[in-house]
């Protein structure tokens, strides 16, 4: 029974929350793309056919150009606070870290410098490829070299940890340093839009095929991978591309572990009780509602801000009123709610065990 939730969660927070209805027009080959450097005019309809193949290096170019658009190139864009739940611009959004983004030209040689934060407390450097191939995160202060296996640019993501005030998240972000010897603008060919769309929903829908294949937990092995580390092993074509589908930016295996549930009905009260799965940094539990949005300004709870239980457990309860240990409310307009819960820093037990979060959820009665 948990296993079958499990596959029908890999495809609700993957397909149906974000799901693109396709034209009925037929696309042609013909095309006439051009080089661009901003998000403007990435989407052409003279613009490349989008196929499978290209679809990972496609999305990440899209992604390059609306952070180049706004910041321009080794610059930082910081998000300032912790995800507002009226700024929400993409599904599945969370409040477990400050976001600061960067476009770095690393063609002549890039570092990237993170100032010291008090210790026990996360920060994290990750970089994306041109072609959506993932590096091993890079963990608290020091001066790192930023490299690529191709191309000329690096999508650089910064995560650091809820536990600061704004105030201390801004101090600290404004101390970190892009040091590169080439200002030169990542450019990136014109696309097809509709293309483009209907690939990404056909990559989204093999989430399922994938998951009867494999099983729930082997299908996200293998989705972000890096070809000079020892995640290469875990590549294959069709889960490269599904990966830049259903989770672009996506942490390796070793960094990161993400678990989804099903809907649930707003008109019950759940709980969720497990054992600390003693990862090196935190885990987290955020609600959503049925299209992956957050609906309340207290949205999640972590190992940081949850309360345990006496025997070292915790409980994290869904609609169950304000005297349950550690609620999150569920109602929402959408009539359900669902959880992700994810693994920064995984431990043994959750990589390689297998153990996860979301079986554990069940209805209970309402004291």
């Amino acid at each position: 029974m948990r296993k079958t939730a499990l596959v029908t969660a890999l495809i609700f927070v993957f397909v149906s929350c974000q799901s693109k209805k396709q034209k009925e027009t037929t696309i042609t080959d013909e095309s006439s793309s051009e080089l661009v450097s901003s998000i403007d005019g990435f989407f052409s309809e003279t613009g490349r056919i989008v196929t499978p193949e290209s679809y990972p290096t496609d999305e990440t170019s899209r992604q390059m150009l609306k952070v180049q658009s706004e910041a321009g190139v080794n610059n930082f864009k910081h998000e300032r606070e912790l995800t507002p739940t009226d700024k929400q611009s993409v599904v599945r959004m969370n409040r477990d870290t400050y976001y600061s983004k960067a476009m770095v030209n690393v063609s002549k040689g890039a570092t990237i410098t993170m100032p010291e934060i008090p210790e026990g407390k996360y920060m994290s450097v990750e970089g994306v490829t041109e072609d959506h191939r993932i590096q091993a995160m890079k963990y608290g202060p020091g001066t790192y070299e930023l490299t690529t296996h191709t191309g000329t640019h690096l999508f650089v993501i910064i995560r650091l940890d809820q536990t600061f005030t704004e105030t201390e998240a801004k101090e600290i972000q404004d101390k970190m340093v892009i040091n590169a010897n080439s200002d030169e603008l990542f450019t990136a060919e014109s696309i097809n839009e509709e293309s483009f769309n209907e690939v990404e929903l056909a990559l989204k829908m093999k989430v399922l095929e994938i998951a009867k294949r494999e099983g729930v937990v082997q299908a996200g092995i293998g989705l972000f991978t890096d070809p000079r580390d020892e995640s290469a092993r875990l590549y294959t074509d069709e889960k490269h591309q599904v990966g830049a589908a259903v989770g672009w930016g996506g942490a390796q295996l070793k960094d990161n572990v993400y678990e989804t549930s099903t809907n649930f009905s707003i008109d019950k009260c759940y709980q969720i009780t497990f054992e600390n799965p003693k990862n090196r940094d935190f885990w987290s539990i955020t609600v959503y509602d049925k299209n992956g949005f957050m609906f309340n300004d207290l949205a999640n709870f972590s190992s940081y801000t949850a309360q345990p239980n006496e025997d070292g457990t915790y409980t994290i309860s869904l609609g169950c009123g304000e005297d349950a240990p550690n609620n999150l409310e569920i109602d929402n307009p959408t009539g359900v709610f669902n959880i992700t819960a994810r693994h920064y820093g995984p431990s043994k037990r959750v990589v390689e065990d297998g153990y996860r979060l979301v079986p554990f959820i069940k209805e209970v009665s309402k004291n």
